[in-house]
């Protein structure tokens, strides 16, 4: 691991060197805990270097959505927790016009583009599953740039939890590390309990259990996305919880609570749509004036429910508002597609007896046009046009297919 992150901090300076050379920065990032805590990590690196920062909290890197932010905000692009899986559409979105750094943590096909830096950890052997959170990265970035953003840290925690790093019991690899750098600053405390680890976040006074925390970031910028939610988290990451971040956290957990509910007693009633493989619902808009983000949060709620078959994938589908925050209004009907596994089936998946997301999607999206960007092997989202759920769905379950047959075929 130790030549494989050597070798990313010093692509890191390379990218430093360059970003040095404006005086202002347009920042996208993604909506979600790791999004929002990577976010805060650049943002706050590049105000103490005196670099104006404009921040573009984004739920998708869609075409059109790339297509308004460059005509928009040219310059500099940093694109953190999100951006790698799209990089070669962002190339050629692009055209050598703006100059483009990701800092980004999922699977990437890489860009050969000179204007685009793809510093996703992916490409150095670095698993953005669960060795290091896109905050972490950004946390990396932040670090190299000067060492004083150290005290950080807390902040790259707060994203691994944000992306459930320690699912398997605790914070891993460079997590690891990095948690330890905010352990000895004494900004997180750890417990043990049962085999298993417990954070808490100390460095604003208050003992905060960053499970919860982490989750109250999510609902302030995917359920609250509309609603100037993702500043409001950015806010509270830097700052600690105010009065704000307490009175927008009540309104938005009383908003997700109406919306979920609903849908949950429809789909205890009439089921899910089932194929061989998958099973999918469709919220359409009913949880607006939620961000898209939300449909992914359900599924994670849902996904080991009685009503739910364990040995099928999970799919929720949500149309996409037509409005994105800074970015203005977009004429379009397109759905976000959200996948979960339920747990048997992720241990499956771990275990590589079935495929992972990260192989189904991308190669089923093709079919359907569909924009493919943060994909992991047990959580990942796809968005297109509406109308073609069905005709995905065919695609899904022969990608599915295909993996076991070549697992069968490379056994013998």
């Amino acid at each position: 691991m130790t030549g494989k992150l050597e070798e990313y901090i010093n692509d890191l300076k390379e990218a430093i060197e360059l970003i040095r050379q404006y005086d202002k920065v347009t920042l996208a990032h993604h909506n979600d805990a790791d999004g929002l805590s990577s976010a805060s990590i650049v943002i706050e690196a590049l105000k103490r270097e005196g670099i104006d920062v404009v921040n573009v909290p984004l739920e998708r890197v869609h075409p059109l959505i790339v297509e308004r932010l460059m005509e928009k905000y040219p310059g500099l692009i940093i694109f953190v927790d999100l951006g790698a899986g799209a990089a070669p559409e962002i190339a050629k979105i692009n055209r050598g016009k703006n100059t483009i750094v990701i800092i980004d943590h999922h699977h990437t096909p890489g860009s050969r583009d000179p204007k685009v830096f793809n510093l996703s950890t992916e490409l150095y052997g670095i698993s953005g599953e669960k060795e290091i959170s896109a905050a972490g990265a950004a946390y990396l970035f932040a670090k190299t740039m000067d060492s004083r953003n150290k005290d950080l840290a807390y902040i790259a925690v707060i994203g691994a939890i944000g992306d459930s790093h320690h699912r398997f019991g605790r914070l891993e690899s460079v997590n690891r590390d990095i948690l330890f750098e905010a352990v000895e600053q004494e900004q997180v405390i750890v417990e043990e309990r049962n085999g298993r680890e417990k954070y808490y976040l100390a460095k604003f006074g208050d003992k905060i259990d960053l499970d919860r925390y982490a989750k109250s970031l999510t609902v302030l910028g995917a359920v609250g996305y509309l609603m100037n939610g993702p500043d409001t988290g950015i806010e509270a990451i830097l700052m600690g919880p105010s009065e704000k971040y307490w009175s927008s956290l009540e309104k938005l957990d009383e908003l997700k609570r109406e919306r979920f509910e609903k849908i949950l007693n429809m789909l205890k009633e009439h089921g899910l749509n089932k194929t061989k493989y998958l099973q999918w619902f469709h919220v359409h808009d009913s949880f607006a004036p939620m961000g898209v983000k939300v449909i992914g949060e359900f599924c994670m709620e849902i996904r080991d429910m009685d009503f739910i078959d364990k040995n099928k994938y999970l799919a929720g589908y949500q149309d996409m508002p037509k409005e994105v925050p800074r970015l203005g209004r977009f004429n379009w009907n397109i759905v976000k597609v959200s996948f979960r596994l339920p747990t048997p089936l992720e241990e499956r998946v771990l275990a590589k007896e079935m495929p992972g997301y990260s192989y189904i999607v991308p190669r089923a999206a093709k079919h359907v046009r569909g924009d493919i960007d943060a994909c992991h092997d047990y959580a990942c989202a796809t968005t297109f046009d509406k109308g073609l759920e069905e005709k995905f769905a065919e695609y899904f379950n022969y990608y599915v297919d295909e993996y076991l047959r070549q697992t069968t075929t490379s056994k013998h």
